[in-house]
């Protein structure tokens, strides 16, 4: 009987040596069995790689050289690593980042063709504006002992809602979604579908996103965002964790206006652009424009979010250096794929001293330079 095992990157089928009887053997099905009999790849959506206790890990990192550089320019001293919407407990929440910023996925478990895959979410320096429907009381998704102040907002003529505004030292934030393996689909719990996951992009010459295809999902608010196309390049590209390629590749995603009344409102196209490694499919920056709107995070109730490694933005702003893979570099992995080399880093360390009294900035000043969007 055929047997299959595990090689490099997927599966490969192997034919056994099973004899045939005398004058049934005829040479068309001797070359069926000779091709048979070659190493092949299947089309399989997962990578080799990605199985329960392997994690992904990315990282928007504060620099001080770059709040330098934009104070210079005349620019907020508070910047922000990361800003989020998250909608839980019946409410929504606004959330502000403004140290380090680190997003770990962990595979946690394989099941009926499932990937069951754990969210951590962690920030420091921590603004949360938070709106209650009128008539219910405030829950709280932080530590009480992290909580710096906590002031009501006034929402005049608004008679239906509250608003809070939370400072805190540190949040995190947990949450779990599922995988389909067969084709990297994204399901909340509940069973909604999102789109393809982030966490990787397929390889396979039959599954490599084709342009106009639907890559993300938002159900309830009928949205979606399509590959627009992707880009092979002759360059290696940076992160954290290591140097990958060359080749490296760009999926660009494009989706009309995304409107989250009270939230988020796009004007324009709604655009999106990951980086990843197209031998092993590894994303290695969840986005290059700070925009971020992924099916993995979304499934959890993070329909948008922006992030801005600002090592990243500096290096790309002021040193013209554009090897980075992008403005959410992947930090580190135990995934098991080809080594990369390593980058030494040594980050500047960074004084807990901050201003929490001035206008907070809509979004990364790359995105509010291009004027895609706002976050009212």
């Amino acid at each position: 009987m055929p047997t299959a095992e595990p090689s490099g990157r997927g599966w490969r089928r192997v034919v056994s040596n099973g004899m045939h009887r005398a004058g049934a053997f005829k040479p068309g099905l001797a070359v069926l069995m000779f091709l048979l009999a070659l190493p092949t790849q299947l089309a399989v959506a997962t990578p080799y790689w990605a199985k329960p206790g392997v994690y992904v890990e990315y990282a928007a990192m504060r620099y001080d050289p770059y709040i330098q550089y934009q104070l210079s320019q005349g620019y907020s001293t508070e910047q922000r690593t990361a800003f989020l919407v998250y909608l839980s407990h019946n409410a929504s929440y606004k959330i502000y980042a403004y140290n380090d910023t680190y997003l770990k996925f962990t595979i946690l478990e394989e099941t009926d063709g499932y990937l069951t895959v754990g969210v951590r979410i962690d920030m420091s320096n921590v603004t949360v504006k938070v709106t209650v429907p009128a008539g219910e009381n405030l829950s709280p998704i932080w530590e009480q002992n992290e909580v710096i102040k906590v002031e009501t907002i006034p929402t005049p003529g608004n008679f239906g809602t509250r608003e809070y505004k939370v400072y805190l030292r540190s949040l995190g934030i947990e949450g779990v979604y599922r995988i389909r393996e067969s084709d990297g689909t994204v399901f909340s719990l509940n069973g909604t579908r999102y789109g393809h996951t982030f966490l990787w992009i397929d390889t396979d010459p039959g599954l490599v996103p084709q342009e106009n295809e639907t890559f993300v999902v938002f159900p309830t608010l009928n949205w979606t965002m399509k590959v627009e196309k992707v880009s092979v390049r002759d360059k290696p590209k940076k992160t954290y964790y290591g140097e990958f390629g060359p080749p490296t590749a760009m999926l660009s995603l494009l989706g009309s206006p995304l409107v989250m009344e009270g939230l988020v409102e796009f004007t324009t196209q709604t655009p999106g652009d990951l980086c990843y490694d197209p031998t092993t499919g590894v994303v290695l920056s969840l986005t290059t424009i700070s925009i971020l709107i992924s099916p993995d995070l979304a499934a959890i109730g993070i329909p948008f979010a922006s992030f801005m490694d600002e090592r990243v933005a500096y290096d790309q702003m002021v040193e013209k250096d554009l090897s980075w893979a992008g403005l959410l570099p992947l930090y580190n992995t135990n995934a098991e794929f080809q080594k990369v080399q390593k980058i030494p880093f040594s980050r500047v360390q960074t004084p807990l001293r901050y201003t929490f009294w001035v206008s907070l900035v809509l979004l990364g000043s790359i995105v509010a330079v291009r004027g895609w969007g706002k976050i009212k």
